[in-house]
């Protein structure tokens, strides 16, 4: 999934720097930082939901309540 948003996003910005609105040699770190922010709440949200679950199968918390937090998530 991740990789459909780094193809458009780097799609757009070779697009924005083709039409001269930004410096692929100048702006190229912004690539870098937005694309490691995604990756790193895509990998929160995971985890969050990985221990939701992994409480459920562990009878920490009930069914309704997982299902609370996976939606408040």
């Amino acid at each position: 999934m991740i990789w459909f948003f780094l193809f458009i996003f780097v799609g757009v910005f070779l697009w924005l720097a083709n039409l001269q609105i930004i410096s692929l040699g100048r702006d190229w770190p912004v690539i870098l930082i937005v694309f490691g922010l995604l990756m790193l709440l895509g990998v929160r949200r995971r985890s969050r939901k990985n221990r939701i679950l992994n409480d459920l199968e562990h009878g920490k918390i009930s069914v309704e309540e997982a299902e609370d937090k996976l939606i408040d998530s």
